[in-house]
Formats: structure tokens, C-alpha cells, sequence
């Protein structure tokens, strides 16, 4: 994996968020590891011939692990999509000042296709 520090001094302000996000994405992956250990202790507690009852208490844990997984996974998600879409919106503010600061005589000699798609919010 390679890692950009010119881009990570874009993200000052944010790196908050950013850790968040990883901290969320390392507690989920806590809880699947757990999910499948507590549906180990299940499929052994089956093959021991344990009864229905006995079954109980791993299933719902399972199943609680299983729901815990989800909703930090959708936390994860929802900070991260949350935080790049901040972190982008700030990089076009800045190149749209950078922009408004070369001024009309640079655009003259540059694509406007290139520019206008990088300005415009939305278009990728």
C-alpha cells in the first residue's frame, strides 16, 4: 500500500474523524471474530448433543454479535462517506479559490472541461 503525505496534510482537521472511523472499523472486526467464536461454542455444544436449551444462550449471543456488527459497520460507513465528503468539498473550495486567483487569463489557455468537471460537486 502506498501512502501519500502530501495528501495527508489535506486532511488536518479531519484526522479525527478519520481515526474514529478506523477505530469503528477495528471494533467491528472484534465483533465478527467473536460472532464466529460463539457460533463454534454453538456447533460444539450440537455435536456433544447438548439440548435445545443449552442452545439458547450462544444463539443469542450470536445473534446479538451479529446486530453489533451491523450497526458499527453502518456507523463506520456513515463517518467515513461523512468524512471525505467534507474533505472533498474543502479541496474544491480551495481549488476554486486557487482558480479565482490565476484569474480568466490562465483559464483562456486550459481545458474548461478538465477545470469545470473538477469545480462542479458531484460529477466523477
Amino acid at each position: 500500500m502506498y501512502f501519500d503525505w502530501r495528501l495527508w496534510q489535506w486532511t488536518r482537521g479531519y484526522r479525527a474523524r478519520i481515526a474514529a472511523a478506523v477505530v469503528l472499523g477495528l471494533l467491528g472486526s472484534g465483533i465478527g471474530i467473536a460472532r464466529f467464536a460463539l457460533l463454534a461454542w454453538m456447533l460444539a455444544l450440537v455435536f456433544r448433543g447438548a439440548s435445545a436449551g443449552a442452545l439458547v444462550a450462544p444463539g443469542i449471543a450470536a445473534v446479538g454479535a451479529v446486530l453489533l456488527r451491523g450497526a458499527l459497520e453502518h456507523a463506520r460507513t456513515v463517518v467515513a462517506h461523512g468524512t471525505a465528503a467534507r474533505i472533498q468539498e474543502a479541496l474544491r473550495g480551495r481549488l476554486y479559490d486557487k482558480i479565482a486567483d490565476l484569474g480568466p487569463a490562465w483559464l483562456a489557455g486550459e481545458r474548461t472541461g478538465a477545470v469545470t468537471l473538477s469545480v462542479v460537486d458531484g460529477v466523477e
